[in-house]
Parts: C-alpha cells; sequence; structure tokens
C-alpha cells in the first residue's frame, strides 16, 4: 500500500485509529492535491501506481475523493484485534527491528503492545521514477504516520504529539531510514 510520494502536493498519511477493546482502524490517504485533475504526467504515473496497489490488497476498500482544495485515494482497514493481527505487517517499507513490526500481548485484563520498527521509502522503482524526471528524494513531501490511542503512551519517539487527545504524530522523509518506537498499555 506505501507507494511513490512525488513533487508539490502529492503525499501519503497513514492515520492507525486504536479502540480501548485493542481493535483498530488504518486509514491510508493517498493525496494527489489537485495535481491528478492537470496533465501532470509524474503525478498521473503515481496515482496509478497506488491504484495498482491498493487494489492488489484490498479491493473492497480503495475510494476515490475529490474536494475544492484535494483529490486522490483513500483505503481503509480494519483488525478486529491487534493482539492477533500485526496491522503493519504487510506493509511493504515497514520493517521491524525485531520479530514484529507491533508487538501486542494481553495478561490480566489488560493489552500491553510495543511498537518498534524501522521505515525506509525508498525503492529502485522510486529510484528509477525520480532520476526519469530529475527529482531526488529531498525534493519529496514526507511520508506521514498518525496513531491514535486510547491511552497514553507510556514512551514514544514521536515528532508531535497531542497529550489530550492521544494523538502521536512521525514525519518520515522519504529515501533514508527512520526509527518508530510506540509503547503504550490499553488496561
Amino acid at each position: 500500500m506505501s507507494t511513490l510520494l512525488l513533487t508539490g502536493c502529492v503525499s501519503q498519511t497513514t492515520t492507525v485509529t486504536i479502540d480501548d477493546k485493542a481493535s483498530a482502524t488504518v486509514e491510508k490517504k493517498f493525496s494527489l492535491g489537485m495535481a491528478y485533475s492537470s496533465t501532470d504526467k509524474l503525478s498521473k504515473m503515481v496515482g496509478d501506481k497506488f491504484l495498482e496497489v491498493a487494489r492488489t490488497q484490498n479491493p473492497e476498500s480503495l475510494m476515490k475523493y475529490q474536494t475544492e482544495k484535494d483529490s486522490g485515494y483513500v483505503a481503509i482497514l480494519k483488525t478486529e484485534n491487534i493482539t492477533k493481527e500485526d496491522i503493519f505487517a504487510k506493509e511493504q517499507f515497514f520493517k521491524p527491528k525485531n520479530k514484529k513490526n507491533l508487538e501486542c500481548k494481553t495478561s490480566k485484563n489488560k493489552t500491553e503492545c510495543k511498537a518498534d520498527f524501522v521505515v525506509n521509502i525508498a525503492s529502485p522503482e522510486i529510484d528509477k521514477l525520480l532520476k526519469d524526471n530529475g527529482l531526488t528524494y529531498q525534493d519529496l513531501d514526507p511520508y506521514t504516520l498518525v496513531m491514535k490511542l486510547p491511552v497514553q503512551a507510556e514512551s514514544h519517539n514521536a515528532k508531535f504529539f497531542d497529550l489530550k487527545n492521544y494523538v502521536y504524530i512521525w514525519e518520515i522523509p522519504l529515501g533514508a531510514p527512520s526509527t518508530v518506537n510506540l509503547k503504550f498499555t490499553i488496561k
């Protein structure tokens, strides 16, 4: 699902919302800005690639959207229990530092979770597309990961956070590895 993120208004945000019963909703939003309605060849190529990957992995959840200021695609994934299913396991660019991207266990009516992985949005395919268009990874908007928890995190390395609403945000530059750490307990 994680795909190419190129030039200007083109960006991708993954928002993971976890509730107090340990179920999760993952919204993947790929924004093309208004570029998709223009003749921007690169933006169209990126949009088409996102569609191809999204349809392969989540054909039933993919939606196209358009507002006055933005257009793009949204895919929604749901999991009933994060202790049984790693919500990041299928992510192409999320690599576990240990055994799992998101490790959770339940004991004595509490669920303890630890996310510990490296995000590296780079690939030979993106390298070629950038080279063909005279761009580098530094020309691209960062990838944004948002985690909304039912509790305050015990530890994290998020760049931005709102403790009142338990929201943690990572802005990850493309083309270089970035570490994501998060630990929380749902009681």
